[in-house]
């Protein structure tokens, strides 16, 4: 049990390395991530920090949404999410001064397949997933919507509010091919990481 929890951390640890190389790209990120970017931006709390006040906000919604108790574990799993965040986007800073864009759009790349495999690698495990996860399926168990519905209608509106904040900051670097791809083929990347994900987790446990 302690090495499949140490595996779903490997896991949480990708997710919070892709997040932040796609936001070091300047090519755009998920709607969630460009969300707690352009927060940060307008109010300078950190990214991380950010991170965690959205997650207490969706599981409160969720909570009431389905009449139960806040799922404190996937609480606990947003705190060590966006700390990590935090440290990555400090650390992976001086990325953002390489002027390349080809550089730019594999950087890009490697952090979507970064998430994807975080992603597999926590879904397998059958461990709590995310806060944006945990609120989608909390919407879709109240609205009677399918999960597919009931994410896309989440994922657009965090994208819309980011969009927002971005004309005020007026600032976009983080919203464009990356947002397109991460909304189009993340599901896609995911299901082909799963199987390995899955080996990998048989692997560790023995």
């Amino acid at each position: 049990m302690i090495k499949k929890y140490i595996y779903y951390l490997i896991g949480v640890i990708f997710l919070a390395l892709g997040v932040t190389l796609t936001l070091v790209s300047d090519l755009g990120a998920g709607g969630w991530d460009a969300l707690t970017e352009n927060l940060y931006k307008l109010t300078g709390v950190s990214i991380g920090t950010w991170v965690i006040i959205v997650a207490v906000t969706l599981l409160i919604i969720s909570a009431i949404l389905r009449k139960e108790f806040i799922n404190y574990k996937v609480f606990i799993t947003s705190i060590v999410l966006g700390k990590l965040i935090d440290f990555f986007y400090i650390f992976l800073a001086p990325l953002r001064e390489l002027d390349s864009i080809l550089i730019r759009i594999i950087i890009l790349i490697v952090g979507l397949l970064v998430i994807g495999s975080g992603c597999a690698i926590t879904f397998v495990t059958k461990l709590p997933k995310n806060h944006t996860e945990e609120f989608v399926f909390s919407v879709a168990k109240v609205t009677k919507f399918s999960y597919q519905k009931a994410k896309t209608i989440v994922d657009i509106s965090a994208l819309v509010i980011a969009v927002i904040i971005g004309i005020k900051l007026q600032d976009f670097s983080n919203l464009g091919l990356g947002t397109i791809l991460n909304s189009f083929f993340m599901g896609t990347i995911v299901h082909y990481c799963m199987p390995t994900a899955s080996k990998c987790m048989e692997n560790f446990s023995e």
